[in-house]
Parts: C-alpha cells; structure tokens; sequence
C-alpha cells in the first residue's frame, strides 16, 4: 500500500518559509561582496559595526538622512538632525557609521564624531530606547546637554523630544546614571571627569603609600594643587598635601 500523497495546503507554509529564508539569503550574499569582514547573521542578530566609516560626497540630504556617493555607490544613512545642517550637498564628507540589522531592518547610521556614535550605541542599550527615539535625542540636544540633563536628573529635557514621555525620560536618566557609574570613558564623554585613585594619579599614590586613606589623600591632592601653579612636580604637590593633612 502506497504512501499517500500529501495535501497542498500541508505543503504551503514549508513553501512559505523556504521562499522568506531564500529571499533574506540572497539579500545578504547581495551585501557581502561589499563588507568581506562581515559574517552572514542570524535572523535576530544585530551587527553594531559593518562599516568603520564611509567618506565621500553629499548627494541628497534632508532633516534625518543623507545620501553618500562613495565611488559612485550611494549610501543612505540616517542621521541626527543637527548633523544634517552642518552638511553640504556636493560637499565631501567622512561619516562614522553604525549599522543596525533586524529581521524587517538594515539601516545605517552616520555621525560626525566619534562620541556622538558612542552614545548613540549606549542609549540603545537603555530599557524601551531603539534607534529611531536614540535619533531623535542626539537630534535635540547635543553630547554636553545630554550629559548634563542625565547628570542633573533633567526629565523635562528629555519629554521635550517627540515620543518620549515622562516614565521613559526618568528611565533614560536612571539607567544612564548606572551606566555613568561603570564605565569610565563614558563619564568622561557626557563630562563627569572619574575621581582619581592611586592607579592613576602619582600624588595620591604617595599619600596613600604614606598611610592617608583614598578619601584623605584625593581631598589633601586637590587642596594643595589649588594653591600651586598647574606645572608644579609631584613632590611639591605631596609636601603642600602633607603640610594642609598636618593643620587638619
């Protein structure tokens, strides 16, 4: 007794699925020629850096985009607003890029400098902030405001921008706050200076060799410095630090 054949509406959603995962195959082996460095990524899987940078001419632009001629290749990339106005079509630019994959997405993004794309990369990993609010942000408001609405708990700054509303401003601050108090380079992109340790200033390591706390040896370093020129070696730093230590 034969096997009996197999209906047509059995075999349409395998048919289905073979037609979307064909279609997404071949639109990345349509890419690859263009980024060798690339590997093929999951369905779900997010490339934070295809292209390091791209330079060439301004073609077209509006308020959050820009088309690049590289070569005779034009790429679209969305950028922040203030970005946009400080471009000229028919000029050279270099844009620093950031490249986001999702199953219904392949976008570029542009910036002029290299801490506008960082914090871009860092408000994308805030709780219910994609691409598009993380745009808006850096469209409204430089790295310094940014820096200092997080810095000074400025919800107001933040509702100010289209899509974002109270909760989401207070989330913003709340878990760029956390992210301040982790990553050093990022305190110093938004313009929180790090406090320094004895790992990285010689003065406090000599108090602190001396017996002074961290806490003692960072206030005693910066009292003495305030009543030193800016040039004065280590060891009239140290010798001002212990004399403010031995009035207290």
């Amino acid at each position: 007794m034969g096997v009996p054949p197999m209906k047509t509406q059995d075999l349409l959603p395998a048919k289905k699925a073979q037609e979307i995962t064909n279609i997404f195959l071949r639109l990345l082996r349509l890419l690859r020629p263009n980024i060798p460095s690339c590997p093929i990524p999951s369905a779900r899987a997010t490339i934070p850096a295809m292209f390091a940078f791209l330079r060439g001419i301004i073609a077209r632009k509006d308020a959050q985009r820009v088309e690049l001629d590289v070569n005779g290749v034009g790429y679209a990339l969305l950028v922040p607003e203030r970005i946009t106005h400080k471009l000229s079509i028919d000029a050279p630019a270099t844009l620093l890029t950031y490249c986001y994959i999702r199953e219904d997405a392949f976008q570029l993004y542009g910036f002029l400098r290299e801490e506008e794309r960082a914090l871009f990369k860092t408000l994308l990993g805030v709780s219910g902030v994609g691409p598009k609010a993380a745009l808006s942000i850096l469209s409204a408001m430089s790295v310094q405001e940014i820096g200092r609405a997080i810095l000074e708990n400025d919800v107001k700054a933040f509702t100010r921008i289209s899509g974002i509303g109270t909760k989401g401003a207070q989330r913003i601050i709340l878990e760029m706050k956390a992210k301040l108090g982790q990553d050093t380079e990022l305190s110093v992109l938004l313009g929180e200076a790090p406090e320094p340790t004895a790992d990285t200033d010689d003065v406090i390591a000599a108090l602190c060799a001396l017996g002074c706390t961290l806490p003692e040896a960072r206030k005693a370093a910066a009292r003495a410095r305030q009543g030193l020129p800016a040039d004065a070696p280590d060891e009239e730093v140290v010798k001002a630090a212990l004399r403010s230590l031995a009035k207290t």
